[in-house]
C-alpha cells in the first residue's frame, strides 16, 4: 500500500466520525470534517492521478452546495442582524454558511478519489460505518434513559434527532447491503431495530411512519420473492414490538387523528400551524422576491396568520425559528433564487445515484428522506443536521462506486466462466 493510498483511506475512515458523531459529539465530528478535509485537498493537489475522469453531475452537486452556502452569506451581510437573537436565522445563518462552504468542497474532493483506492477500503469503511454507528446509537440510547423528558431530545430537538438519526440508519443499512460480508441480513435487521427503536423514542410521526417504508421497499428491490415472503412477517414483527411498548408515539398518533379532524374548528395545532406557516410564508415570498430580514418577515407573517389564519397561536409560537418547510422558509428569508439552489441539490442527487437507466437505492436512502423530511421541517438552518447530510452524501458517492466495481467484477467474472457457443 502507497502512502497516496493510506492517507486516502485516513481521509475516507474520518467520514463516518462526521456524519454519525457530530450530532452528539460536535467537536469530533466538526475536527474529523476539517481534518478530512484537509488531507483529500493536499491529495487533490500533490498527488492526484493525472487523467483521473471527474464525475460531472457530482461537481454540480459541490458546485451547487456552494451556492447554497454563499447565498446564506449574502443574506447574513445584507439583512442578518445578531443583535436580534429572538429570530433564530440571525444566529444559526452566520453559522451555517460557514459549514456548507467546506462541505462543498468535501464533497468534490471525495468523489475525485479513484475508484480502486476506495474498493481496497471497502471493509475498513463498513467497519467505521458500523462502529459509528454503534457509537452513536448507545449515546442516544443512554440520552433517553438519562433525561426526565418524554421524548429523547438527542443533540437538543427531538424531531431533528429522528430525522438524522432515519438518515445514519438508512446510510448503515445501505452499506451494509453493498458491501458483501457475512451476515449480512442479521446484521441489517439489527441496525433497523436500533434505528427504529430511537426514532420511536424521539415520538416523531413523520420518521416513524417513512422509515418502515423505506426499509420494506429495499426489502422488495434487493431481494427475491421467495426471500421477501420469509422476511416480511418478521419485519412487520420486529417494527411493531418498539410501536407498542411506547404510549409516547401512539399518543403521538392519536393526537394527529384529532388535530386532523377538529382542524376546520381549532387550526392551533401541530399540523394545523404548519398550513398557517406555509400559507404566510408563500404570502410573504411572493411579496419578497430578492429576500427580507428576519425581523421584516416576522412582522409580514404575523399580519397575515391574524387576519387570514384566525390568529393562529401555535403557528406565531413557531414563526420566530423557522416556517417548517424547508422551500419556504429559504425563499421567504433568502429569496427565490436561492431556493431554486436547494431544489436543484435535491434533483442533482437523484441524477447522481442513477446508473445504466436505473435509480440506485441510495434515492430511497437518502435524497427521499431529506426532501420528506423538508416539507414538514427545516434541516438546512441546524449546523448538526448539515454535518450529518452533508458527510452522508459524501459516503454515498463512495458507496454506490463500490456497488459498481463489485457488479462489474460479478459481470466479468460470469463472462469469464462462461464458455463461447459456436
Amino acid at each position: 500500500m502507497s502512502k497516496r493510498e493510506f492517507f486516502y483511506g485516513i481521509s475516507m475512515l474520518l467520514l463516518p466520525i462526521i456524519a454519525f458523531l457530530a450530532p452528539t459529539e460536535w467537536i469530533m465530528g466538526r475536527n474529523a470534517m476539517f481534518l478530512a478535509l484537509f488531507i483529500l485537498t493536499i491529495q487533490f493537489v500533490v498527488c492526484r492521478e493525472s487523467g483521473y475522469p471527474l464525475n460531472k453531475t457530482w461537481v454540480l452537486i459541490a458546485a451547487t452546495v456552494g451556492c447554497i452556502s454563499l447565498c446564506q452569506l449574502g443574506w447574513v451581510v445584507h439583512f442578518g442582524d445578531k443583535s436580534v437573537t429572538g429570530l433564530l436565522a440571525n444566529t444559526q445563518y452566520a453559522k451555517t454558511y460557514k459549514f456548507l462552504m467546506p462541505f462543498s468542497l468535501l464533497v468534490f474532493l471525495t468523489s475525485a478519489i479513484p475508484n480502486k483506492v476506495i474498493y481496497r477500503f471497502r471493509f475498513a469503511l463498513l467497519g467505521m460505518i458500523c462502529l459509528a454507528f454503534g457509537v452513536g446509537a448507545g449515546e442516544g440510547i443512554y440520552t433517553y434513559f438519562s433525561e426526565s423528558s418524554a421524548r429523547a431530545n438527542i443533540g437538543g430537538i427531538s424531531t431533528t434527532a429522528a430525522y438524522l438519526a432515519t438518515i445514519q440508519g438508512l446510510l448503515c443499512i445501505y452499506a451494509i447491503n453493498t458491501i458483501a460480508v457475512r451476515y449480512k441480513r442479521c446484521l441489517m435487521a439489527l441496525v433497523s431495530i436500533v434505528t427504529f427503536t430511537i426514532i420511536v423514542m424521539t415520538g416523531t410521526r413523520s420518521a416513524t411512519l417513512l422509515f418502515p417504508i423505506i426499509l420494506l421497499f429495499m426489502i422488495l428491490k434487493s431481494m427475491a420473492l421467495k426471500d421477501v415472503i420469509k422476511i416480511v412477517p418478521a419485519f412487520i414483527a420486529l417494527l411493531t414490538v418498539p410501536v407498542i411498548a411506547s404510549h409516547q408515539i401512539r399518543d403521538r398518533f392519536v393526537e394527529a387523528y384529532h388535530e386532523i379532524s377538529h382542524e376546520s374548528t381549532n387550526n392551533s395545532t401541530s399540523i394545523g400551524s404548519r398550513f398557517s406557516m406555509w400559507n404566510s410564508g408563500l404570502s410573504t415570498s411572493s411579496k419578497h422576491l430578492l429576500g427580507q430580514s428576519a425581523e421584516s418577515r416576522f412582522n409580514d407573517i404575523t399580519q397575515y396568520i391574524n387576519a387570514n389564519e384566525k390568529g393562529n397561536a401555535e403557528a406565531l409560537r413557531n414563526i420566530p425559528y423557522h416556517l417548517h418547510n424547508e422551500l419556504i422558509d429559504i425563499a421567504s428569508l433568502q429569496g427565490i433564487i436561492p431556493a431554486a439552489f436547494m431544489l436543484t441539490f435535491y434533483a442533482l442527487t437523484i441524477m447522481a445515484f442513477r446508473k445504466q437507466g436505473r435509480t440506485d437505492l441510495a434515492a430511497f436512502t437518502f435524497t427521499l428522506p431529506i426532501v420528506v423530511f423538508g416539507i414538514g421541517d427545516v434541516l438546512m438552518i441546524y449546523p448538526k443536521a448539515i454535518f450529518c447530510v452533508f458527510a452522508a452524501l459524501c459516503l454515498y458517492s463512495l458507496l454506490i462506486r463500490i456497488d459498481s466495481e463489485v457488479s462489474t467484477q460479478a459481470e466479468n467474472s460470469s463472462k469469464a466462466v462462461t464458455p463461447e457457443v459456436y
